[in-house]
């Protein structure tokens, strides 16, 4: 008897001592027992590919401050990162502008506690307000509003992504990659025989598209705040070249031009309905308004799809 208690004694031994090699060193911290770990955010490899978008001239955009792409309007120099919990609760927004942080700019490094969790990041080539941040999926973004009516902003380019993490404790810091997409469409009108503006401002052609609107729901892609009639005010860059971001979740806008007759003077208004769209892409126009060519609407209209396309970068 004494013999088989003094085995069983050295067998529990034995199973307890293996039971204790196999817990980890370090367990997996709870989210709330304040300890954080560092966790890197990167847009970098996002923001290389888009900056080496070629132009319609077939030339390549430089790597740094060099960058002139006229389909593009100049490269993303704002960043909004939004970080949530995976339940959708609010936990911060860092945010970036290029001319403050040239050196790290695209590149976040950041602390968290154990949990998992989600973000949101809204990338713009200029500043844009960001509203409802308290809970995920209430999450908007509204571009701001020009000083008048008659002016029209330059607004900006916007892409927005989202991602979720988890946050263990364990391992090396994880780096995060965000690939934001496009959220916005382009319309550029080229009046060949507009006439030379009087003076700065000169308001006597005018270019318009809608529907369009100010706001949207970064999750659900609702949108808010549609512009009245005519619609979204284009901006005037030359002689002939009109053009302007949209926010539109259609297929088809109306661009209207308002003109003044040569002769009378006379305020004239042309539509042009059914016009194609897409986000992500940009719409051509070019034609004459006081010598339409070829008939219809006088305008010859297609759809740049080579304009949200990241190339590959030779190397």
């Amino acid at each position: 008897m004494r013999k088989l208690l003094l085995a069983v004694a050295v067998l529990s031994v034995s199973l307890f001592a293996c039971k204790k090699d196999t817990v980890p060193s370090a367990p997996n911290p709870p989210a709330n027992s304040g300890e954080k770990f560092p966790v890197n955010f990167s847009v970098t490899g996002f923001l290389h590919k888009l900056e080496q978008l070629p132009d319609p001239g077939g030339r390549n955009g430089g790597t740094t401050n060099g960058l002139r792409d006229t389909a593009l309007a100049g490269k993303v120099s704002h960043l909004y990162f939004l970080l949530y919990t995976d339940m959708g609760q609010y936990v911060k927004m860092v945010y970036q502008n290029a001319a403050d942080t040239a050196t790290d700019f695209g590149t976040l490094v950041d602390t968290l506690p154990a949990n998992r969790y989600m973000i949101s990041l809204i990338a713009s080539t200029g500043p844009v307000q960001i509203l409802d941040t308290t809970y995920f999926y209430g999450l908007r973004l509204r571009i701001p509003e020009s000083s008048s009516p008659d002016e029209q902003a330059s607004d900006p380019d916007i892409f927005v992504g989202n991602n979720s993490f988890t946050v263990t404790g364990y391992g090396q810091t994880q780096t995060i990659p965000l690939w934001p997409n496009r959220i916005m469409g382009k319309v550029e009108v080229n009046i060949l025989d507009a006439p030379a503006p009087g003076w700065p401002g000169d308001t006597s052609v005018q270019v318009y598209a809608s529907p369009a609107f100010r706001s949207t729901s970064v999750y659900y892609n609702s949108f808010d705040e549609p512009f009245l009639d005519p619609g979204k005010l284009l901006k005037r860059n030359s002689r002939t070249n009109f053009s302007t971001h949209l926010l539109n979740p259609y297929s088809e806008v109306t661009v209207t031009i308002i003109y003044s007759d040569k002769v009378t003077g006379e305020r004239k208004r042309k539509d042009m309905r059914y016009v194609p769209y897409s986000r992500g892409y940009r719409t051509l126009m070019s034609g004459n308004i006081y010598a339409p060519l070829g008939g219809g609407t006088g305008f010859a209209i297609s759809l740049d799809t080579t304009w949200n396309q990241f190339p590959e970068i030779p190397f």
